[in-house]
């Protein structure tokens, strides 16, 4: 009997789910747009909330505002490396390019700041009560399952996919024109985030249950929300697939890619070990890779081998990482700890568990 698993996603907020007649359900997951600079002191509706015109009060969700000239690493927590040692932050333009500046990943952005001694100037209607600014909201379609076996969890939507969707919006700069290839895309709700900034997104995963299928239907279902210029492909890539065997045409494809991003694909110690066989040979393949992103929920059990909880997934996957890391005396990557302080975009909840890490070439 095969044991079934259920994100825990789904017990934390309504998503206006229906059934699609074929074991799948179909879901809203409505999201606040960035750039839309509001006063601290009016409301954001992002939840739905309604404020009272009198009295507003912030809800918990900021929309996303430009960083400041300079960034103090000790006011806003800096990076960490990934055994929690402190790491030199980035520059601000990984290209040197002015035009293609980069938001420093420990960039806080989230809240504006206030001097005590300035006065708030809200805008009111002609009787003087305050008006409050609604932020405007999209909604990504999707269809998928709320229940699966092990081996077919890509069907289901899980927090890390809606964290590193969160961190796309909050760096739509960065993504811009960009070129981002997906790992592990599971039903496509990231890639789907990436297609509205980027010039290209290659959405990956393996072809089982119907699921890259499944992703084609997704992303129709929401081509209105992508940039009209970005070209969205789905293709197959299976990690246990070395990169010696890919078609000569989907290496072609990969030569132009600047992220690689993938969600929730640790859960498993021999995908594990084939995912980062598949990264290490992208950051050695692929001449224009600026940075991996990988989210994730570390995922806590008791051992009486330790006799204390771990994450045994996550633990596994940051030794062999720097086990494939070292393989020659010189760690030729860098893994950081993205800081956390970016806005929740979408409605879920942000848990201590949940880390986003950057993986990029340590020169740079």
């Amino acid at each position: 009997m095969s044991l079934e698993v259920t994100s825990e996603l789904y017990a934390e907020a309504e998503f206006c789910s229906t059934d699609s007649g074929n074991g799948n359900a179909v879901s809203k997951f409505t999201f606040v747009y960035p750039g839309q600079s509001h006063h601290p002191s009016t409301v954001a509706e992002a939840n739905g909330l309604q404020a009272h015109k009198s009295t507003p009060k912030s809800n918990g969700i900021a929309a996303a505002s430009p960083p400041p000239a300079q960034h103090d690493n000790d006011e806003n927590g800096g990076e960490e490396s990934a055994d929690g040692s402190d790491s030199d932050s980035e520059s601000v333009s990984e290209s040197g390019d002015d035009d293609d500046a980069e938001w420093n990943d420990c960039c806080s952005g989230s809240t504006t700041k206030v001097p005590n001694n300035t006065p708030l100037e809200l805008e009111v209607d002609k009787d003087g009560d305050v008006l409050v600014k609604r932020l405007r909201k999209g909604t990504i379609e999707i269809e998928h399952r709320k229940s699966t076996r092990l081996d077919l969890v890509g069907l289901q939507i899980w927090r890390g996919a809606l964290l590193l969707a969160d961190y796309i919006l909050h760096n739509e700069r960065k993504f811009k024109n960009s070129h981002i290839l997906e790992l592990g895309s599971g039903v496509g709700l990231t890639s789907i985030v990436a297609s509205m900034y980027a010039r290209q997104v290659i959405c990956t995963d393996i072809d089982i249950g119907g699921l890259l299928d499944l992703i084609r239907s997704n992303i129709e279902r929401n081509a209105y929300l992508s940039n009209p210029h970005c070209r969205v492909n789905v293709e197959e890539l299976n990690f246990k697939t070395s990169y010696q065997d890919f078609t000569r045409e989907f290496k072609n494809q990969l030569q132009t890619i600047n992220y690689v991003i993938a969600a929730d694909v640790i859960y498993d110690d021999e995908i594990t070990e084939a995912f980062v066989r598949t990264i290490v040979s992208l950051l050695l393949e692929l001449p224009k890779l600026k940075a991996i992103y990988i989210a994730l929920e570390k995922r806590y059990v008791f051992t009486l081998e330790d006799m204390e909880s771990v994450a045994p997934c996550y633990d596994y996957f940051l030794r062999y990482f720097e086990k494939r890391n070292n393989r020659f005396g010189v760690n030729r990557w860098k893994l950081i700890n993205v800081c956390m302080d970016f806005p929740r975009y979408f409605d879920y909840a942000k848990v201590k568990d949940l880390v986003l890490l950057k993986i990029c070439h340590a020169g740079k």
